[in-house]
């Protein structure tokens, strides 16, 4: 007799259910102690499921990033160029980059801050780190050669990328605190390194 059609749909809501409560679980456990002090059990007891059945639908840590890191990336908030390039003058362009590309670093902090270690004991979450910030750095060079209609040369890119990046993000948070500081101090930065370009406005 062949399985009837309301049982298997039945069957793949609840799988699906299931493997949405391991992910969630998952990318929650993950921004309190990071990927590799993760372990299945500690998976199985958030999600409210049995550790077989986390081993089920992923097998090793590996098999998880990419759902969670899907699942994680869902809300961040996302860096529009139109809206950067939009600003009536170039300092207030970098600015804006500035403040899009650190909203992002303070989203994602809650996992961002385990990678130095996790990223060592995982190969996959070294690379999708190195794509992130190849991604990070085409963008900004994008929206920085429109701005500044010019192309940059490599120190200066090279400096950008710098003080773009998620570590540079987290020391002027832990030494300003404030958001606004700390958008302000990079900002600052930022039209220092690009002065020349800047002044031509």
């Amino acid at each position: 007799m062949a399985p009837r059609p309301y049982n298997n749909a039945l069957r793949k809501e609840v799988e699906a259910e299931t493997l949405r409560r391991i992910v969630t679980a998952t990318v929650a456990l993950h921004a309190e102690k990071g990927a590799t002090a993760t372990s299945h059990a500690d998976i199985a007891e958030r999600a409210g499921v049995s550790v077989p059945t986390v081993y089920k639908y992923f097998p090793t840590k590996s098999a998880l990033l990419p759902h969670c890191m899907g699942m994680a990336s869902r809300d961040a908030p996302a860096i529009d160029p139109g809206a950067i390039l939009a600003a009536p003058t170039r300092a207030e362009c970098l600015a804006r980059l500035v403040e899009a590309v650190y909203a992002r670093h303070a989203y994602f902090h809650p996992w961002m801050r385990w990678t130095g270690a996790d990223a060592l004991a995982l190969p996959e979450l070294a690379q999708a780190l190195q794509e992130g910030q190849a991604e990070l750095a085409a963008l900004a060079r994008g929206v920085l050669e429109k701005a500044l209609s010019c192309v940059l040369p490599e120190t200066e890119m090279a400096l950008v990328q710098v003080l773009l990046d998620y570590c540079t993000w987290q020391r002027l948070s832990e030494s300003l605190g404030a958001a606004d500081d700390v958008n302000c101090a990079a900002a600052t930065a930022l039209r220092r390194i690009l002065s020349p370009f800047i002044e031509s406005e």
